[in-house]
């Protein structure tokens, strides 16, 4: 991109034509703004790696010239990489959602890394630099405040979406069409958008579709409930536990990153009841049919509660005959051998088993399928 006299450069140094690590940059004369810094999960052939980062020496390079780092939203292959973008650049300032600012403090506090920078951005907030003006519109993705950014520079707007979906019956706020037509109407020289289901045809399932039939699900059941769901789908974990309050149970949860999710949620707002909460102990003492434990390792993760809880090996919880287990997630590529072995094991020792592969609609993407693309591209390029 080249106005009469100098160039906008934009680049990717991760996330293009890859699931993970996204960080772009936009960088104009003597300024550089970064947008996302994530993390990429390793292949089964990188044996000993526990997180694929992008190459910063570029931004090294540059660093004078870097005023901000900008994030669309809290999942890990956005904001993983934080901590290791802080020890090695000097970054003025973080922008970034509510949720996501919580999550990211998290991190921070478990690397040992001490930053204070960190702003809640907003629709209403206008970030102004020499060259670059950024207004944030928000859109519906599995975690809440997830936004879009557009950046207007000396030859254009810019506009990344972050990851999203349009779903007319969301679980949280709706996504603003308006302010996304309204950019659109004003002109896009550039749109980068989510593409993960870009192969994909037609429209994604709506959130609010999963939660009816998990509720259909919860409230059939006549045991103990063990499901396990992405801690990061904040939103699905919110809607399983308001079930289950209605449905007179309560509510036992396992694994770090779950257990730090809900934590999140209550310190914003998400949510209100607190008595709906019991420990692993109240959990092994109440009524079967009166529990449901809430747990990481939907991707049979060998460590994750729920891999412990199939091999017997669990401290706490002793699988039950009765139980009923539910897989409200889609397998990651490259886990699928593992979530078979867990699986096996729960069906070996009697439980009944709901995964994505049985009729019932217990999980669905947070990024836009096919349709929806279109639609995006409708709203913003016009």
């Amino acid at each position: 991109m080249k106005s009469q006299t100098s160039e906008t450069f934009v680049f990717a140094l991760g996330g293009l034509g890859e699931v993970g690590k996204n960080m772009y940059a936009i960088m104009h004369e003597d300024e550089i703004i970064i947008i996302d810094a994530g993390v990429m999960f390793p292949e089964d052939d990188l044996l000993g790696i526990d997180y694929v980062l992008a190459d910063y020496t570029f931004l090294k390079q540059n660093e004078e010239k870097i005023k901000g780092l900008f994030i669309t939203h809290g999942h890990e292959d956005h904001i993983g990489a934080i901590p290791y973008v802080l020890n090695h650049l000097n970054i003025p300032i973080i922008y970034a959602p509510k949720v996501a600012s919580e999550l990211i403090k998290n991190k921070l506090e478990d690397r040992g890394v001490k930053y204070s920078n960190i702003v809640v951005i907003d629709e209403d907030m206008t970030p102004q630099f020499k060259h670059f003006k950024i207004e944030f519109f928000r859109t519906t993705h599995s975690i809440p405040d997830s936004y879009g950014i557009s950046v207007m520079t000396p030859n254009g707007r810019v506009v990344t979406t972050g990851d999203f979906k349009f779903d007319l019956t969301p679980i949280g706020p709706m996504a603003n069409l308006g302010k996304m037509a309204r950019i659109g109407e004003e002109g896009v020289k550039l749109l980068m958008s989510d593409s993960t289901n870009a192969l994909v045809p037609g429209f994604s399932t709506s959130e609010s579709d999963v939660d009816e039939a998990l509720s259909d699900i919860i409230r059939g059941c006549k045991g103990r409930i063990i499901l396990a769901t992405f801690a990061s789908n904040i939103y699905r974990v919110i809607h399983i536990i308001e079930t289950c309050r209605k449905n007179n149970r309560k509510v036992a949860a396992f694994g770090r990153s779950m257990i730090n999710s809900i934590e999140i949620a209550k310190s914003c707002g998400l949510i209100k009841d607190k008595s709906v909460f019991i420990t692993s102990d109240e959990a092994n003492r109440m009524k079967p049919q009166n529990v449901c434990l809430l747990c990481t390792g939907s991707q049979g993760e060998p460590l994750a509660a729920l891999s412990r809880i199939a091999n017997g090996s669990d401290a706490n919880i002793t699988l039950m005959p009765d139980d009923t287990v539910i897989f409200s997630s889609s397998p990651i590529p490259g886990n699928a051998m593992s979530i078979n072995r867990v699986i096996n094991k729960l069906y070996l020792k009697g439980a009944e088993v709901y995964t994505t592969s049985n009729e019932a609609d217990i999980h669905t993407s947070g990024h836009a399928k096919q349709d929806e693309l279109k639609g995006k591209y409708t709203v913003e390029m016009k």
